[in-house]
């Protein structure tokens, strides 16, 4: 799949039919499938605002602030009986360049991305005196960059978070899930969801259920008959990095992307935007008298080609759990507990009591926590000991996402260590990935342990 994806390549300037109601589709599976609008341009991000209106990014529109090359200006239709009114476009919230509605805070305040606004890429507020929308504050997300060509997100219905798809820091590659939190004005850092929903394809257009228990995306990482199809997966727990394994909504059988799904709350239907008609363009189609249980399809295989997590388990596990002791003993036991004071002697030491959520730089138990801060207290008791922090994994997926998830790990115990105190310049990270192992790979017990961080002493004072 080429890396510009087509559904956002510029459409033909015809002018768009006069008519405006459902258009419907042949039936698949027995659901009732429309088209929303006859538009031969590019239309996607499909929101039901709380005013009963709905609105979406239309692409290469004539009528476009920058007209035909304009690659997305926010447009809006009032539902009526049988369909919509002919979509208007909204000038107060519209640039030259690509602009999308990522949701309400609340029926008189919405965010808009835009991809161009002063120089800048920003999330801004907007709020309605009247029958205008003015502009507000932009909205501060630290770390906020997008290096790739896509960016969608949605605003949670409560408006205190929102899910976002974009090509940024720590990405496992291409577009991944994030999501951040809003506090007052400003908002977190945007956390990624984790290897469990993200790979190294493209994880794209997500949607938060009102629960926030089920998240709605598109990937063209998992097979299956769509190249690139709606997946839907639930969070497990309280945290945000663990989610059960996606599986494949069953949406009629149309050629081209399926993007932007959504299951409006008013009502049993859902819109998502299919690039099947208008020359590959994406059209808004809605799914009438549906039931979200009777689309679920069997779980997709993850092609193996970007099945690159982490310290994912591998399928001869079972086995290794079952092998001769003798076998086990390939890897020798990790001590139960160590002491600082080896490093006093240039001993590297292991931070046996890590244990981290797989795929992640996340801690799993407070165990962890604990010994570093030991680890804090003795660095704080000679601040002029400059150490290096190792991260090691496994050999098992992609050498690339290992040295990467290693490194990540690593930075996250040099975060903590200065916390609680301890100067940056004492301490040094590394990422290793798998390419530093001290015991065998063929075995659960010798990937464990390799499976490591390790601290060493640089200087003696």
């Amino acid at each position: 799949m080429e890396r510009k994806m087509t559904y956002i390549t510029k459409a033909s300037a015809i002018m768009a039919l006069a008519c405006w109601f459902y258009l419907p589709l042949p039936a698949q599976d027995s659901m009732a499938v429309n088209q929303v609008f006859s538009l031969d341009y590019d239309e996607h991000q499909p929101i039901m605002g709380p005013d009963g209106k709905l609105f979406f990014t239309l692409a290469y529109h004539p009528d476009n602030q920058n007209g035909i090359n304009d690659p997305g200006d926010i447009w809006y239709a009032a539902e009526k009986t049988g369909g919509f009114d002919s979509p208007r476009r909204l000038p107060q919230l519209s640039t030259p360049y690509y602009d999308l509605l990522i949701g309400f805070i609340h029926p008189d305040t919405l965010l808009v991305y835009h991809q161009n606004l002063q120089n800048r890429q920003v999330i801004q507020s907007y709020y309605r005196t009247g029958s205008e929308w003015l502009r507000g504050e932009a909205q501060d997300l630290p770390g906020f960059k997008i290096n790739g060509d896509h960016f969608s997100a949605r605003l949670h219905a409560g408006g205190s978070l929102m899910v976002m798809s974009m090509d940024s820091f720590g990405t496992y590659g291409n577009e991944d899930i994030y999501v951040a939190f809003r506090q007052g004005k400003a908002w977190s850092r945007p956390l990624n969801l984790g290897a469990a929903i993200n790979t190294s394809q493209q994880e794209l257009s997500p949607f938060l259920s009102a629960d926030t228990r089920t998240l709605y995306f598109s990937t063209n990482a998992r097979g299956g008959e769509k190249s690139m199809g709606v997946y839907f997966s639930q969070r497990e727990g309280e945290g945000w990095n663990e989610w059960s394994l996606p599986r494949r909504l069953n949406l009629p059988a149309m050629e081209g992307f399926d993007l932007y799904y959504f299951p409006d709350p008013t009502g049993e239907r859902a819109f998502f935007t299919n690039t099947q008609t208008s020359d590959g363009y994406g059209n808004i189609l809605l799914l009438g008298d549906f039931k979200a249980e009777a689309l679920v399809a069997e779980v997709d295989e993850v092609l193996p080609a970007v099945v690159e997590e982490a310290e994912m388990p591998d399928l001869s596990r079972e086995k290794d759990e079952t092998e001769t002791e003798t076998a086990v003993q390939d890897a020798e036991p990790m001590e139960n507990r160590v002491s600082f004071d080896q490093l006093d002697r240039g001993e590297a030491v292991i931070l046996d009591q890590l244990l981290f959520q797989r795929g992640s730089s996340i801690l799993a138990d407070s165990a962890g926590m604990a010994q570093l801060e030991d680890l804090a207290t003795y660095l704080l008791s000679r601040p002029e000991t400059v150490i290096s922090v190792d991260g090691h994994t496994d050999n098992y997926g992609s050498a690339r996402l290992n040295e990467r998830l290693s490194l990540e790990r690593a930075q996250m115990i040099r975060d903590f260590l200065v916390e609680k105190g301890v100067d940056f310049e004492q301490i040094r990270v590394n990422g290793w990935g798998g390419r530093r192992p001290i015991a065998t790979n063929r075995n659960a017990a010798g990937r464990e342990k390799n499976r490591r961080v390790e601290i060493n002493v640089l200087n003696q004072p």
